[in-house]
């Protein structure tokens, strides 16, 4: 059964981008700037609408932070809207979609939910670890829906040509660890965002993780040579990697190294650091999508040769 759709597809993909771009990237600018407060109330908005768009007016009443927080609500439920639409779409098309896009559509969309309440009892309890699971939650979305996104293309079902037993097992092992490691680091990039971690803690990971996974970008440039879907995202990852290192010492640089006290005036010193870390956290989310992608690409159609 072909689990192909065109409003399915687009349907997954635009879930992705909400989640990627204004949810995760919405909601560590609200972590940078420290606003995560901005509203102390749910499911209502100091007395006020989810569905207000007068950002101007909210500025002035409850300071700029309050857009952003405003905005990150927003964008959630926004998420929230499309899941709920491609979930509903895999149940009534379940006749010609697979029943493991159907399950996996469900299983994402009660995620959202648990992500929504896990953010509204951080707010009515201003609760840090409720905090740093809700950035955790956020990250496992993004992963389901990346799968989600793989197995409703056009070419899903088209396999590879048959491998070496052993790279094939190779692989499947690097992968599984680089994807463990990838979320014991976004703990611990949270722990530390909530200023609730050790930095020392986050560079040993980060460290260990980029390791693992600059070899997976080896084992597949230099022994899948004819795999075009996997080089393609081998070579997608190393230069998020690549960035992504970059910003990691540009952060240390202006948050705890010697650029702290770099720019003199106090405003412009925040806000670089603030776009920085935000930076820092949202490419670190397209490094677990872009490494979730070479996860179940190798899982799930990478193919052992038998032996003659």
């Amino acid at each position: 059964m072909s689990n192909y759709s065109a409003v399915l597809r687009r349907l997954s993909l635009a879930a992705l981008f909400v989640t990627v771009a204004l949810t995760c990237g919405i909601g560590g600018t609200i972590t940078s700037a420290e606003v995560g407060m901005a509203y102390p109330t749910w499911p209502n908005i100091n007395s006020g609408s989810l569905f207000s768009f007068f950002y101007d007016e909210l500025a002035e009443s409850f300071g700029s932070g309050s857009v952003v927080e405003h905005t990150h609500r927003q964008a959630a439920s926004l998420t929230g809207l499309i899941m709920l639409l491609l979930a509903g779409y895999t149940w009534a098309k379940r006749k010609t979609v697979g029943s493991d896009v159907r399950n996996l559509a469900t299983a994402a969309l009660v995620v959202v939910i648990a992500q929504g309440l896990l953010g509204a009892f951080r707010v009515l309890e201003n609760d840090y670890l409720v905090a740093i699971l809700h950035a955790l939650g956020a990250q496992l979305v993004v992963a389901m829906l990346v799968v989600l996104c793989q197995k409703t293309s056009r070419n899903w079902s088209d396999t590879f040509a048959p491998v070496a037993a052993s790279k094939v097992a190779q692989l499947k092992s690097w992968t599984t660890l680089a994807m463990l490691l990838l979320f014991a680091n976004l703990y611990s990039a949270a722990s530390l965002r909530h200023k609730q971690g050790a930095f020392d803690g986050h560079l040993i990971l980060a460290i260990t993780t980029s390791v693992v996974v600059m070899y997976i970008i080896y084992l597949i440039s230099t022994g899948l040579k004819e795999h075009k879907a996997l080089r393609k995202h081998a070579r997608g990852l190393a230069h998020l990697l690549g960035t992504q290192l970059a910003l990691g010492v540009a952060a240390w640089a202006f948050l705890l190294g010697p650029l702290i006290t770099y720019l003199p005036n106090e405003d412009t010193r925040f806000l670089v650091q603030a776009l920085i870390a935000t930076g820092h956290l949202l490419c670190g989310v397209l490094v677990l999508a872009k490494t979730t992608a070479v996860w179940y690409e190798v899982k799930s159609r990478l193919i052992a040769k038998t032996d003659a």
